[in-house]
């Protein structure tokens, strides 16, 4: 990407003239690591850079992709059952908020736990209506996420994503969990394909078409994978280059997201801030977006101009206070709602429709 930029700004003189004004970046997944990669190591090849849910530990979530997807193939979880799980999900933690509208605004108020509120089945039964003890541990497991060698590897996946959500354009509501933890009939489950991939063709001395994947020490393989992290992580905190001139950089990441932990996202912004000072919001925000899974989708709002917002901050000096956010259901108006910049919430203001953002204000949380 950094090759490309530089190509594309002199294609850009050679014709014009002149070389542009502005240079801007936006990407998601993949696209939000290059965004952040950009602003680490070349920090003059963009203005602004928008990073949605970027792989920020690459190395590390694909690991913990090859975990989940050895854990839930190990104990099928069907999707019915995973519908029992969101509903006792929702009916726990959706007001924790203050209101009850079918989005979790901070899955990390949330106290639910598989073995106490969903109905457990007896033993030696395994029914639609209850999940079976392997069951329960194994949903505990993704929570909890990957260790190695007695530490965290990389953060759980927060609760919200497991009931299912009507797209945009219609069509069958599905799961944050389908495709991505839970295979589809005759496939493997997303998460297990990438750590598959990764380990046969990334993490070993050398590639191994045949590697039993079931052989990967979790203790012990991660480890050594330094070199690996060196060259594909985008986790270095120090952005001083980038900031220094004038450089603006957006992050958003769900908070319903199954393909990356959401808190990967909260622990990089945090440590931004300890590196580059408390007034790193002057040229760094993060933005959560409750109930949205991986990039768009979920149960939440998931369209907003970020790239508009960026823009103004860049050109006009104008740094984002919120971005506003809606959810189409089969080209229809569905909610609109505030996205605050990280640590604030948007707060609901006591009167008025949940489903309109002019009834709610961007507030700290407390």
């Amino acid at each position: 990407m950094h090759l490309t930029a530089g190509e594309g700004k002199r294609i850009a003189a050679a014709y014009y003239g002149r070389f542009p004004a502005y240079s801007y970046w936006d990407g998601c997944s993949t696209g939000g690591r290059q965004g952040l990669i950009s602003a680490q190591r070349f920090p003059g090849d963009f203005d602004g850079i928008v990073a949605g849910a970027p792989v920020l530990a690459f190395v590390d979530a694909l690991t913990q992709s090859l975990w989940n997807g050895l854990v839930l193939a190990d104990t099928p979880l069907p999707l019915e059952k995973l519908q029992l799980v969101g509903e006792a999900v929702y009916a726990r933690c959706d007001a924790k908020d203050g209101i009850r509208d079918g989005v979790i605004e901070d899955p990390r108020k949330c106290d639910f736990d598989p073995e106490k509120h969903v109905p457990q089945c007896s033993a030696g039964s395994d029914r639609p209506t209850c999940l079976t003890p392997a069951q329960s541990a194994a949903i505990k497991k993704i929570y909890a996420g990957v260790t190695s060698a007695g530490r965290q590897l990389v953060f759980g996946y927060p609760v919200g994503a497991e009931v299912a959500s009507q797209s945009a354009i219609g069509g069958a509501a599905e799961s944050g969990w389908s495709g991505w933890l839970i295979a589809r009939p005759g496939e493997k489950s997303r998460h297990y394909q990438f750590g598959e991939s990764f380990v046969r063709y990334f993490a070993l001395p050398q590639a191994e078409p045949d590697y039993d994947v079931h052989s990967f020490n979790f203790d012990k393989d991660p480890p050594r994978l330094g070199e690996l992290r060196q060259l594909l992580d985008a986790s270095n905190p120090d952005l001083s280059a980038f900031r220094s001139r004038g450089g603006k950089l957006l992050m958003y990441f769900g908070w319903a997201d199954m393909a990356l932990p959401p808190l990967m996202g909260i622990d990089y912004y945090e440590k931004a801030v300890a590196r580059n000072g408390a007034d790193t919001p002057d040229f760094f925000r993060l933005f959560m977006v409750p109930g949205m899974f991986h990039c768009r989708g979920g149960v939440g709002v998931d369209r907003f101009d970020a790239m508009t917002a960026l823009i103004d901050w860049v050109e006009r000096g104008e740094p984002p206070a919120m971005l506003m956010a809606a959810r189409v259901l089969q080209g229809r108006l569905a909610r609109t709602r505030p996205l605050c910049p990280y640590p604030q919430i948007a707060r609901y203001l006591g009167s008025g429709s949940t489903a309109e953002a002019a009834n709610f204000a961007c507030r700290n949380d407390q």
